[in-house]
């Protein structure tokens, strides 16, 4: 897989080494940034030169929620035009926060699989979608 960082927020200590984990263990060699909140995201994207692989976000996160932290991002001109994919990977879910996802144009909605074999089989075909898709900026 691509050699680009993947951004992971939210999550206690022991859900961010299980997605780390379970990135590896599928052949995703692309180095896993932890954040703890998306004020901690925020001020890493606006450092960063290159974009980052994607984006896997906890929809419920403390302080700014994940999807205040996608607004964000969309309200940011630099950070809008990186184009970076931001996928909500979260244990609980309904409906309307599924439809206010979609309508703030994330990329993916996942309800976090309850083992570790179905994590790493999501995490293997999100990685494997996005590496294969082509996005602004890139050559074709």
């Amino acid at each position: 897989m691509t050699n680009k960082t993947i951004l992971y927020v939210g999550g206690d200590e022991d859900d961010r080494h299980l997605v780390t984990s379970a990135l590896a263990d599928v052949g995703c060699t692309n180095e896993v940034i932890n954040f703890d909140n998306g004020e901690a995201l925020i001020a890493y994207l606006n450092n960063i030169k290159n974009r980052p692989f994607l984006i896997l976000c906890d929809f419920h996160l403390h302080g700014m929620t994940g999807m205040e932290l996608k607004e964000e991002i969309n309200a940011d001109a630099k950070l809008k035009k990186y184009s970076i994919p931001f996928i909500f990977l979260s244990e609980s879910v309904n409906s309307k926060d599924v439809e206010e996802a979609y309508m703030s144009l994330v990329q993916g909605f996942y309800v976090k699989a309850p083992s570790y074999e179905g994590l790493k089989d999501q995490l293997g075909s999100i990685c494997g979608y996005w590496e294969r898709a082509v996005l602004p900026g890139q050559k074709v």
